[in-house]
């Protein structure tokens, strides 16, 4: 089967081909760090963390840049309200940044490149565009003549009249139409700015995007994905500008992922619901939100809840207790025979695997997969033939087939032990355990065993479970667990 992508600019879904054998070129919007990351800035950063994943999983040769947008109206209100510079600013909030996507397991993408060193290739840019007849100078300000390309509109499928509907339009006599948009910004006192041709100015948001693309990915690439709160304006802006600079067709594919909403609602400082990623991960093991995204397919809105998290624990501590059931059993038992379970049909966990992530890239189909592979193995430890050492190579291969595909969504993959003994300290925090207290009522329960008071040994374990405290008895003795 081949990878299909639904691409927005035609809204169809269509079998991937890159431009060069065996390469993918990607590039997808960064973050615009006049504050923190919010959870929507790392739901859109895993989501093209995975597929970038996946591409490499499928023997490509990936060069993905993710831009950092420094110089912004915002960036500078807020460093005025601080008293920095917008660049230092902006600086150490990209610091910031890399830390909270960091702990969400996102790899840095390839290239990183940010606005405020590029400033030569954005002029360059804007020249070509001026120069194709594509925009004008008026009053120190560069604007793009939305009317010199036709063909506005067709990513986002609006017309002139839909894209005007609606929209406050500031009267400003330097515009030829309110549609037109700016390429280059006069400077005001005291903000940063760079020379130009025009004077000294800093770069619209819209152009810094195209011109960071085709620096390092050529005029013409593969897959640009962002928000789907991105498709209009920024990204209907940026095809006009680059086809007009440039006479090419820019991006190939255009993805783009949902939104997110928190407890039901749009994520909004008015609504006392925004979530940003350190708030959340303060609260959440960070793998649960990791899940939470993958899964729902990408291009759906998420809601985040108490409950979707708590979904995610479930399931990771499904994962991982499997896993430490396989570890263990392969301590105990030195010698096994090296083959599989003769007659045992061994799962097809790649191939499932593949044909879910070559469906538009369906995490959530992925992960239902593999789910399905640790109900066989919890079936398979749990029977009582074969004996356990004529299962532990079997065991132990299923294990790791898993471990190959979970590390493409970045989940599912640290040590077992280590695993659910984090998980168990956020679920202590967060449901405020009393960990000398549940050792008391353990050993109390202990006793009771002992002296073969059945009946006071069940009290004390529901009096545990009551609490949300799961125990287990295992050959190495008693171990409790605080359940999600």
């Amino acid at each position: 089967m081949s990878l299909t992508v639904q691409n927005t600019m035609t809204n169809k879904r269509e079998t991937f081909v890159p431009m060069e054998e065996g390469k993918v070129s990607m590039y997808a919007c960064g973050v615009t760090v006049y504050d923190v990351c919010h959870i929507g800035h790392g739901m859109q950063a895993i989501v093209y963390d995975v597929i970038r994943n996946y591409l490499n999983y499928k023997g490509y040769e990936v060069t993905y840049v993710r831009n950092y947008t420094d110089v912004d109206d915002k960036i500078i209100q807020r460093a005025k309200e601080l008293g920095v510079s917008a660049l230092e600013h902006s600086e150490r909030m990209i610091q910031e940044a890399d830390r909270d996507l960091a702990s969400l397991g996102v790899r840095p993408a390839d290239i990183e490149p940010k606005v405020s060193d590029h400033i030569p290739e954005i002029v360059d840019l804007i020249q070509k565009i001026i120069e194709n007849g594509g925009a004008y100078a008026a009053g120190g300000d560069v604007y793009f003549d939305v009317k010199s390309f036709p063909q506005y509109g067709c990513l986002s499928n609006r017309s002139s009249d839909d894209m005007q509907a609606g929209v406050r339009v500031e009267v400003n006599p330097n515009k030829r139409d309110p549609a037109d948009f700016a390429l280059w910004k006069k400077a005001k006192e005291g903000e940063v700015s760079w020379p130009s041709p025009w004077g000294e100015g800093r770069p619209g948001w819209h152009i810094e995007c195209s011109a960071l693309a085709m620096k390092y990915l050529g005029m013409e690439f593969d897959i640009h994905g962002g928000g789907r709160d991105l498709i209009f304006p920024h990204h209907e802006n940026e095809i006009a500008q680059s086809v007009k600079g440039t006479s090419k067709s820019f991006a190939r594919y255009w993805i783009h992922n949902g939104l997110v909403k928190v407890g039901g609602r749009k994520m909004s400082k008015s609504f006392h619901n925004f979530l940003s990623i350190r708030d959340a991960v303060e609260k959440y093991y960070p793998e649960t939100i990791r899940y939470t995204i993958l899964s729902h397919h990408y291009s759906g809105s998420i809601d985040f809840s108490e409950k979707s998290f708590y979904d995610a624990y479930h399931r990771l501590l499904y994962f991982y207790n499997t896993f430490n059931k396989i570890d263990q059993m392969a301590e105990m038992v030195s010698n096994y025979p090296e083959h599989n379970i003769p007659g045992f049909e061994m799962p097809a966990i790649k191939e499932d695997f593949i044909k879910a992530m070559d469906d538009d890239f369906s995490t959530a189909q992925a992960l239902a997969k593999v789910g399905s592979v640790f109900k066989t193995i919890n079936d398979l430890i749990a029977a009582k033939k074969p004996k356990m050492k004529m299962k532990i190579h079997t065991l132990l291969h299923l294990k790791e087939t898993l471990l190959e595909v979970l590390s493409v969504l970045g989940i599912g993959t640290k040590p077992p032990k280590e695993a659910l003994s984090d998980i168990q300290t956020y679920l202590i925090k967060s449901k405020h355990i009393d960990c000398r207290h549940v050792e008391q009522v353990l050993q109390q329960r202990e006793e009771a065993r002992k002296e073969k008071n059945w009946s006071r040994a069940d009290e004390l374990r529901d009096q545990l479970l009551n609490m949300g405290i799961a125990i287990m008895d295992t050959p190495q003795g008693t171990q409790w667990q605080v359940l999600p």
